[in-house]
């Protein structure tokens, strides 16, 4: 048995990883610079690109784009191993654009730095000179330039605002400087370079390691609201897994034993009308389903007394560190009855169904005609004869259960406006929170996982016979 939990665990990693590896770009498709997004246009107080550099960077960090993207990087002899190193991000989408017109990057990085060098040499200007206005208005065209043509434009129409200045002033000299590599960039291009493939080893200081490692050690980044991950998921996390682990325990309680008596008294009133009964659960709506309740509860006076409100308030919301678990659930226990006896009518529809239907199906084996040839006591023949047996379909749909606990029940926790995995989702996909996404996709993949494990082990301790199946073939 431990050799085969070996080789399944073995044999999921490269699922996890593949998923993970979806995960991670999933966080790079948010639009926009996600330095920008988190932290505000902060770094762009100036139009230099060398300073914007220096401040983005620090906040690259807490966000832990500062390194390469992936371990490798597929590109051609044209474009330096080093690009990853040059912030802000939209600079090195213009770096990169210019490269690929010019196939020169020392050409182009000389370009950028005489940019950087003219707009020091503008902003050094007095407020009260009018050419500093002037230049202030044109200049930003030419750092937003990312085609040849775009740059002798913008470098055009600096060059006629510079007859108004001192032919020996620092402006004058780094226009100079500035025309002088924008003729390189048309003169001295290498496009041989742009056809010859290269591949550039970044090692392992890169954002998807550093980024699956902190998704093992719990160090998940931040939110879009300056937040770390796990701190936020964690209160929605817990109270999710909470309700609806209940909602699980309670359904199997009541399923398995309903399934298993109405197997026993099949074509009996017992049996037709609990099948009728199971098939309205489940096909009614959970929203529909919901909303019945809250009606008939709330408007009764025992359900007063027992729920004097089934709606979640912002302020019921769990925060960790302020009120312990206990407490909060002692203060909302109320409030997640409802919430917990939907989920868990819906299971039970499902289960008790399943049940019914395994144990029918063992009935019909040989060594349960056999049993009752022997003389085997009906009870014995059920529960101990044909019901491990039964229980197949019950584990197969138990590989599903641990996922749905982390997602939880979107519709019932909308209903309820309940603080919990489902609107944290929601909450993030529209608020286009990317890396909560993430992070919340490997949690589910990793649940989803580990309950296709549980439900191999159950089902070597349901019939040894699948054990010895599986660890010889």
């Amino acid at each position: 048995m431990l050799k085969y939990l070996l080789r399944r665990i073995a044999l999921t990693l490269p699922t996890l990883l593949v998923i993970s590896l979806f995960a991670f770009w999933l966080g790079k498709c948010a639009p926009g610079d996600p330095v920008v997004n988190v932290f505000g246009e902060e770094n762009f107080q100036t139009l230099d690109p060398a300073q914007q550099a220096v401040r983005y960077q620090l906040n690259a960090a807490r966000l832990g784009i500062h390194r390469p993207t992936f371990y490798f990087e597929l590109s051609t002899a044209a474009y330096p191993d080093t690009l990853w190193k040059i912030f802000p991000l939209n600079r090195r989408a213009r770096l990169k654009k210019l490269i690929g017109q010019t196939g020169n990057w020392p050409a182009v990085k000389n370009y950028d730095e005489k940019v950087s060098k003219l707009i020091r040499a503008i902003e050094s200007m007095p407020p009260s000179n009018g050419l500093a206005s002037k230049f202030s208005l044109e200049v930003p065209d030419l750092v937003r330039a990312d085609e040849l043509a775009q740059v002798d434009t913008a470098l055009n129409r600096l060059k006629a605002l510079s007859v108004e200045t001192v032919p020996e002033s620092p402006i004058s000299s780094a226009l100079l400087e500035l025309d002088a590599c924008r003729r390189a960039l048309h003169e001295q291009k290498t496009l041989e370079k742009l056809e010859k493939p290269a591949i550039h080893w970044h090692g392992f200081q890169n954002q998807y390691h550093q980024w699956l490692k902190g998704f093992v050690t719990g160090n998940l980044g931040l939110t879009r609201r300056k937040v770390e991950v796990w701190a936020d998921l964690q209160a929605s996390f817990i109270t999710t897994m909470t309700i609806n682990g209940l909602a699980i325990f309670l359904a199997y309680l009541m399923a398995i034993p309903f399934g298993v008596e109405m197997a026993r008294k099949k074509g009996r009133w017992m049996d037709r009308w609990g099948k009728r009964s199971l098939v309205f659960l489940y096909s009614m709506p959970v929203f529909w389903l919901g909303g019945l309740l809250i009606m008939v509860v709330m408007n009764t006076e025992w359900g007063r007394a027992a729920i004097p409100s089934p709606y979640f308030d912002i302020q019921d919301a769990w925060q960790p560190g302020k009120t312990s678990f206990a407490d909060w659930w002692s203060a909302n226990a109320s409030k997640c009855i409802l919430p917990i006896l939907i989920l868990t009518l819906h299971a039970v529809a499902v289960l008790a169904i399943q049940m019914r239907s395994g144990v029918l199906g063992t009935l019909k084996e040989d060594y349960i005609r056999t049993a009752r040839a022997k003389g085997v006591r009906e009870e014995e023949l059920y529960w101990s004869h044909a019901f491990r047996n039964a229980l197949f379909p019950i584990i197969t749909i138990f590989a599903s259960v641990l996922p749905a606990l982390f997602t939880g029940s979107l519709v019932v926790e909308a209903l309820f406006n309940f603080p919990g995995m489902g609107s944290k989702t929601l909450e993030a996909y529209l608020g286009n929170d990317l890396p909560l996404l993430s992070a919340i996709m490997m949690l589910a993949a990793l649940l989803t996982v580990l309950g296709s494990l549980l439900a191999d082990i159950l089902y070597m301790v349901a019939d040894p016979r699948v054990r010895f199946a599986k660890e010889n073939g």
